[in-house]
């Protein structure tokens, strides 16, 4: 079933598909990043990009998947088991792609993207097809070798950022604009939604504050 994020509801890549299964499961992670707060409240400036795979789930190369269960040392029965499984959901040839909204899609989408910070030096937060980059201003280049690494190995595994959701949010005081890319430039942004929560350059929580409160007023009329 096609379920609508964001944007304009007449681009269909602004729809995530989810499959109907028998036993709904929802995995739900909050990591925060310690170093990031204590470097804002220390005065520092800190840019965090945040990178978004397009249609992660639905690009998951099953060739590659299944290299990748094959050395995490999982016996041939149980890869042979997940190849038919992945196979064997359509009506018509699939090469790629978990399912959405099942039990066991997340856990292979976590192996296909287990490796994607290997050799990455700035701090990373995973949560499924996002990706926050963090570093200090002052590690700017840094930050620029860790998205080079992220470009080659989204190429190496048949995966694309949305450029067009990739964006860098400059946080604290007195932080000069660095331009960062991604094959492209990225944009700048004043404010990003992070795990549902919106977090601006500012970190007031004002936009988050009236966001909850409309959302309440809609409720209660």
């Amino acid at each position: 079933m096609p379920v609508f994020k964001k944007g304009k509801k007449e681009d269909p890549g602004n729809y995530r598909l989810v499959s109907f299964i028998s036993i709904p499961e929802k995995v739900m992670e909050q990591l925060i990043l310690d170093v990031i707060s204590k470097h804002v409240d220390e005065g520092r400036a800190v840019d965090v990009v945040y990178l978004d795979l397009s249609k992660a789930f639905d690009t998951v190369s099953h060739n590659i998947l299944i290299g990748k269960l094959r050395k995490c040392g999982l016996d041939e029965w149980t890869v042979r088991w997940v190849e038919n499984w992945l196979s064997g959901r359509a009506q018509r040839p699939v090469t790629s792609g978990v399912p959405q909204g099942s039990i066991f899609g997340p856990v292979l989408f976590n192996i296909f993207i287990n490796h994607l910070d290997e050799g990455t030096e700035c701090i990373h937060s995973m949560f499924t097809d996002g990706t926050p980059v963090a570093d200090t201003p002052e590690g700017c280049a840094t930050i620029q070798q860790d998205l080079d690494r992220l470009g080659c190995w989204a190429e190496r595994n048949l995966m694309k950022f949305k450029n067009s959701k990739c964006r860098v949010l400059p946080l604290g005081k007195n932080n000069s604009m660095h331009w960062h890319r991604l094959g492209p430039d990225l944009e700048s942004s004043s404010v990003e939604r992070d795990l549902g929560v919106l977090v601006d350059n500012k970190l007031t929580m004002r936009q988050q504050y009236a966001l909850v409160a409309n959302k309440a007023n809609d409720i209660l009329g």
